[in-house]
């Protein structure tokens, strides 16, 4: 049998590409995937960087992977060559918050490639209720994009979008530019904000925006404000251009405190809808929206790369110059 590899995170900073301990038969419930690609994501970097405090070291990161079944257990329903999606976020099904059907705020939720092994090898065995199906005609340039799109899904169904309103989207990293991309889909007026100019140029490429550096917006209120770029300054100019009786919904993450005003929220009535991953159906619903070739999300993939190139890879992301970076594991 040919070896495989891994990335493999020792420290902070300190990554590596080793050859792979042979995996063992699936159990019943799992199944081996060769994985065919996998994308960075924010926090990827922000475990290779070491600024998670839960981040387990050493570890094999990485969450958003597409593979093909090669080995199923007894009591998996997928079949041999079925191409798959993990779902890198375990629950426990038992809590209060799963038995409603919020698994995203599980008591006992444990991100792969955070705080446990997670996907970037050329193969993997998991618990199959961890991976979904994807549609067979569904190029993989789409299909990588399913895990973070499902985030963006799960926010923007707290928003209540629909054709006229007016949202602004700050910050056009992945996540960012997703909003973006589903927001036009749904018919809204977007304007976009971002520091970095190459930000906003991909933005344009999604369709018809108006773009703005931060200090660009003056006097303009939106019905909605996706704030995705997670720093300090971003979310409180987010708060302030949220129209009375608006909603903001918070995507990025930031441990620095932030200024906030009671009396502006309470006064004009604003709803901060905090958004945190996904579930399952909303899984099914980013599937749904991307089997359809009018949701135009082609720009969001910037480059690929082997995994053999790794470095690189991951020099590109940490870099803020780009989208999503994908790397080849096939």
């Amino acid at each position: 049998m040919s070896s495989t590899f891994e990335l493999y995170l020792e420290a902070p900073g300190v990554m590596k590409l080793r050859e792979a301990q042979a995996l063992a038969a699936p159990k019943e419930n799992e199944v081996k995937i060769r994985v065919i690609c996998g994308g960075i994501c924010g926090s990827d970097l922000r475990v290779y960087k070491g600024t998670i405090s839960y981040a387990q070291y050493p570890l094999r990161p990485g969450h958003e992977v597409i593979g093909t079944v090669i080995e199923a257990g007894r009591n998996v329903s997928h079949k041999i060559g079925t191409k798959v999606v993990v779902y890198p976020n375990t629950y426990c099904g038992t809590c209060e918050f799963c038995a409603n059907g919020k698994t995203n705020i599980c008591i006992d939720k444990k991100p792969l490639g955070v705080a446990t092994d997670g996907v970037f090898a050329q193969e993997i065995t998991i618990d199959a209720k961890y991976t979904i199906p994807v549609p067979p005609d569904m190029p993989d340039k789409r299909a990588i994009l399913i895990e973070p799109f499902a985030v963006t899904v799960h926010a923007l169904k707290k928003a209540n979008i629909t054709k006229g309103t007016s949202v602004a989207v700050i910050g056009c990293g992945t996540e960012g530019l997703l909003s973006i991309a589903l927001a036009l889909h749904l018919g809204a007026d977007i304007t976009v904000i971002d520091v970095n100019p190459l930000k906003l140029e991909l933005a344009k490429k999604l369709g018809k925006v108006t773009i703005r550096l931060p200090e660009e917006v003056q006097a303009e209120v939106f019905d909605v404000v996706i704030e995705a770029a997670g720093v300090k300054a971003a979310i409180e100019q987010a708060m302030h251009i949220v129209k009375p009786g608006g909603i903001m919904v918070p995507l990025g993450i930031t441990m620095d405190p932030v200024n906030l005003s009671p009396i502006h929220i309470v006064r004009n009535e604003i709803s901060i809808l905090g958004s945190i991953i996904y579930t399952v159906q909303d899984y099914a619903d980013a599937i749904a929206y991307l089997v359809n070739p009018s949701l135009y999300i082609e720009p969001i993939i910037s480059k690929s790369w082997s995994y053999e190139n790794y470095q690189e890879a991951f020099r590109d992301a940490l870099s803020g110059d780009y989208a999503k970076i994908v790397m080849e594991f096939a």
